[in-house]
């Protein structure tokens, strides 16, 4: 992986910790995704209100794997995984009430070893029913990308 985490300590199990400090990039190509939630990232504007009413059912668990589902479609649009993912950036409009599940998904996809760097900043998002919106940046392998050009596209 051409992303490695950086721990300025070791993580030991007992921090429980839902992020990495950080990651250090080297010879990769960076995915740099706009903020995503559970809207798909491409809609009709206007909103289509019965679309509007799919988007935002649920509980902010189900708009988080929405968001994350959103996220690797995108990334898996250019080859990325989200096992690439280095860094979030993660807007919620209840900390309180959705880091806990946050954790406990972001734990699912990630891993508890080396989870991405993370920023959580509560906020009120683009629309009052979108609970949760994430930016990522991705860091694929230029292996892959080298592998991917070269084999036949179905496109």
């Amino acid at each position: 992986m051409p992303a490695s985490p950086l721990h300025h300590l070791p993580m030991k199990p007992e921090y429980r910790s839902p992020f990495s400090a950080g990651f250090v990039v080297e010879n990769a190509r960076l995915i740099l995704l706009s903020g995503c939630g559970p809207v798909p990232t491409y809609h009709k504007h206007p909103h289509d209100p019965v679309e509007e009413a799919n988007w935002f059912k649920g509980d902010i668990e189900q708009q988080i794997r929405m968001t994350f589902e959103n996220i690797r479609i995108s990334l898996a649009a250019v080859g990325a995984e989200m096992k690439d993912i280095c860094r979030l950036l993660i807007f919620m409009n209840d900390v309180t009430a959705g880091q806990n599940i946050l954790n406990e998904i972001t734990y699912e996809i990630f891993g508890r070893e080396n989870p991405p760097a993370r920023t959580l900043i509560e906020a009120r998002n683009s629309h009052p029913k979108m609970l949760i919106e994430i930016e990522a940046t991705a860091a694929v392998p230029l292996e892959r990308r080298e592998q991917r050009d070269s084999t036949p596209s179905e496109r």
